[in-house]
């Protein structure tokens, strides 16, 4: 519980919160400070930074209190008007070592409320038995299979009340385990590659992979190995080379109890850059990650509301950026938001090293209408259709699709857009070439390029002709489909309609000299 230190305090348990509760759950015992992970209570140090009170359209918003003293002059955290509310952790936690989930939580109703730790897995509704109404119940949750993956809790979600009249207050939320004794504590507090903390490093995980860019040649070493107890001893064997191995053996104080950390150094991702885009004028781009272009103005490539974790790397000179732990993964831009009306095209060149048959990999631009939140999407999500190929692992993947095949969540119309959200179950992705495109080239690009297509519309085939070697063909429907690819390598080109129905489609030319999108009508 949070304590109030102040002589004097207003009470507010006449300010919108009746049936509140009037005094305190029960102190928690004292724990040392590896052995706890403590979010919200004033026994432990907190992790920092943490809010208490997102923005996630839940009907407590406006009125919830992070602050609230029920007359005792100790703090708990308020949601009157309950149905759903979270907590975003101040920093991404590994929970892996800790053995429960402590939750000191007063109910104003009969309704069992549920709370999840939210990782980059699976979401999973973990139930608080109402023992009675207006009573503070304390439980303990078993970490074991509280979340689809410990090594990355980033926030606390209750549900399942009404959004009226229900409300829950909060106290005590923290992860534990048991103290172990020094003697045979045959574990690291802290393991660091070139000088840097794996990422997610937790005492009781012995196993890890440590990935570098594909084409690396100078070997990771690890720099630091810092035992729990400062009389055990660690002995570092480092890896010879690129995929390559690397150990820490950990014993213990008592002589005998031992431990083995694993480091597993791979190489990842892409060999080569991605494609390089076709030249732009400026007024035909809105390019949020490119060399190719000027950027806009970005906030961050790595919003905290999101479990995946985004770095930037270089392949070949090109900077490219790397999605870890992709469930969901954000890019904020409220200082270079941008009207998206008159730019036809969205442009993204994806990597990844995961079969893409029967996987997701949905894109959202949220539309905030001038305001400070969202207010509407575009959205392409695999119920459009699928946005990869069947397979097509370890090849750059570019997507080309028309911004007519998003769908429009609430009317909105495009002309704010500050944020881009993906969700995907790939895992680790990475990207370049994010762009909003209208498809003019510049003149110099098809001065030596003219493409002619007929008959179009066309009841059969199309006929595509070029003054220069056509490379590849790739036609999609309306909803960004991929229906057909060609490689032709010749000047006259016969695309054919068997398998299409009659619609609307896109063909993406591309030639020695350039590269252009055209649409096409099957009748």
């Amino acid at each position: 519980m949070k304590k109030f230190t102040f002589l004097f305090m207003l009470l507010t348990l006449s300010l919108g919160y009746s049936q509140a509760p009037t005094d305190n759950a029960t102190d928690p015992p004292a724990r040392n400070a590896g052995d706890v992970i403590s979010i919200f209570s004033g026994e432990y140090t907190d992790v920092a930074g943490s809010n208490f009170n997102p923005n996630w359209g839940q009907s407590g918003f406006g009125v919830a209190n992070p602050s609230f003293d029920p007359g005792t002059g100790n703090l708990v955290l308020a949601y009157p008007n309950f149905n759903y509310q979270g907590v975003q952790f101040g920093s991404a936690q590994n929970i892996s070592g800790m053995e429960f989930l402590h939750v000191d939580i007063w109910v104003n109703g009969t309704f069992n409320p549920n709370v999840f730790v939210i990782s980059s897995g699976a979401e999973i509704a973990n139930p608080i038995t109402n023992t009675g109404a207006e009573s503070w119940i304390s439980v303990d949750i078993p970490v074991s299979g509280i979340t689809g993956d410990t090594n990355s809790a980033i926030q606390f979600k209750f549900d399942n009340g009404n959004g009226t009249t229900d409300g829950i207050y909060v106290d005590n939320l923290y992860f534990w385990k048991s103290p172990v004794d020094p003697l045979t504590d045959a574990t690291l507090s802290d393991l660091q590659i070139d000088g840097t903390t794996i990422m997610g490093f937790g005492a009781s995980t012995t196993n890890y992979t440590y990935e570098v860019a594909s084409g690396t040649t100078v070997v990771p070493e690890i720099t630091t190995a810092t035992t729990s107890n400062s009389n055990a001893t660690a002995v570092i064997t480092q890896a010879m080379g690129i995929p390559g191995t690397a150990t820490v053996v950990v014993t213990a104080e008592d002589g005998t109890t031992t431990e083995t950390y694993t480091v597993s150094i791979v190489a990842t991702g892409p060999s080569a850059a991605a494609p390089t885009p076709p030249n732009r004028t400026p007024q035909n781009v809105i390019s949020i990650f490119s060399d190719a272009y000027t950027d806009i103005a970005v906030d961050t490539y790595d919003t905290p509301w999101c479990p995946g974790t985004t770095s930037e790397i270089m392949i070949g000179g090109d900077a490219i950026k790397q999605i870890s732990g992709l469930g969901c993964e954000g890019i904020e831009f409220v200082t270079g938001r941008f009207d998206a009306s008159g730019f036809d095209f969205f442009h993204m060149d994806i990597f990844t090293e995961s079969d893409t048959m029967d996987k997701s990999f949905n894109i959202k631009f949220s539309d905030w209408q001038g305001g400070t939140g969202e207010v509407g999407a575009l959205e392409y999500s695999a119920t459009n259709a699928n946005i990869l190929p069947a397979t097509n692992p370890g090849t750059w993947i570019s997507i080309d699709l028309p911004l007519s095949a998003f769908n429009v969540i609430n009317g909105v119309d495009g002309s704010d857009l500050v944020q881009f959200v993906i969700t995907s179950d790939l895992g680790t992705v990475y990207y370049d070439n994010l762009y909003l495109h209208n498809n003019n080239l510049s003149t110099n690009e098809f001065a030596a390029a003219d493409f002619k297509v007929y008959p179009n519309p066309t009841q059969n085939n199309w006929n595509i002709e070029s003054n220069t070697t056509i490379t590849s063909i790739s036609v999609y429907d309306i909803l960004g489909k991929r229906v057909s690819t060609l490689s032709p390598n010749t000047n006259d080109v016969e695309i054919s309609t068997e398998n299409m129905q009659s619609g609307i489609y896109f063909a993406r030319i591309e030639g020695n000299n350039g590269s252009k999108t055209v649409k096409l009508i099957k009748e």
